[in-house]
């Protein structure tokens, strides 16, 4: 029994389309087995593989749910009844024998990567309408507690504390602190590209930044693990304002990101139709003197 014959019935369409998506909550809430199999790698490599972790997660559940259905057919099987006598059928006519069982699992990945694309811009479309409207808040608010969304549009207030910058890929994370709690574990980071750093952070007379964009909860496990590796505690929950990001953005970075994966699907449903109306099509007969 291999993952793709669940690809052959509704409810394992709808079972693929389920892990695919507990995969993704896990992966964007960093959490679950996602969050196991990442810390784990920081452990060993010191650093992760998003899409390759939710992937192998996916993976296993497919694995999981092939193994329960090959074991809830089994038990459904029936005792077997007396011998009967023979019946005699015309035969059929012959088919192109099946794709290799290499070939399924290539198909079944690949189907997983369409539903993954389109979870994805799912999230990012689902983001970008349930941001609200521009909040005025302080570094202070995310420290108490205060922000009880999951991701907030809005101007923020606070102090950078520029000694503690960590960059990965050019992109920069900066602890933005309160008045009073600029020795405590960090629960704002701002995040912003490296060469927009003096054009997109503006100092106020105080010594404050004011600084808009979106920010959302949950810091990536790799660069937590960078911070702690310097000494620097990380709170729980820790925030991440991205610089310069906008609802719109979001929004219309979510329907390119589905409409990615809805192409994609269609050309596997359209190239997996021609290879089946190619293999059902019949052969023309060889007549020999």
């Amino acid at each position: 029994m291999s993952p793709n014959s669940l690809l052959n019935s509704k409810k394992g369409t709808l079972f693929v389309v389920g892990a695919t998506g507990i995969s993704m909550y896990w992966m964007f809430t960093y959490s679950g087995p996602y969050r196991y199999l990442a810390e784990l790698q920081l452990k060993w490599f010191g650093s992760y593989v998003p899409k390759l972790t939710v992937m192998v997660i996916v993976l296993v559940l497919m694995g999981v749910g092939a193994l329960i259905q090959l074991v809830l057919r089994g038990a459904e099987r029936s005792v077997p009844a007396a011998p009967m006598a023979p019946v005699v059928s015309t035969p059929a006519p012959s088919v192109a024998p099946q794709s290799a069982g290499s070939d399924s699992y290539v198909q079944y990945i690949r189907y997983c990567v369409a539903l993954v694309v389109f979870g994805i811009g799912i999230y990012f479309y689902y983001n970008g309408t349930h941001m609200g409207t521009l909040q005025q808040l302080t570094a202070q608010d995310f420290f108490s507690g205060n922000v009880n969304a999951r991701v907030v549009y809005a101007d923020v207030r606070g102090y950078l504390n520029v000694d503690s910058t960590m960059s990965k890929d050019h992109y920069l994370y900066i602890p933005m602190t309160g008045e009073g709690n600029a020795n405590g574990p960090l629960h704002l980071l701002i995040g912003v590209d490296e060469p927009k750093l003096h054009s997109d952070l503006h100092r106020e007379d105080d010594g404050s930044f004011i600084v808009r964009g979106v920010a959302d909860k949950g810091l990536q496990a790799d660069v937590k693990y960078a911070f702690e590796k310097e000494g620097i505690a990380v709170g729980e929950p820790c925030w991440v304002l991205h610089v310069g990001r906008e609802p719109s953005g979001d929004r219309m970075a979510g329907l390119v990101v589905m409409g990615i994966g809805i192409i994609f699907a269609g050309i596997m449903f359209a190239r997996e139709g021609y290879r089946r109306k190619k293999a059902l099509a019949p052969r023309p007969l060889r007549v020999t003197a």
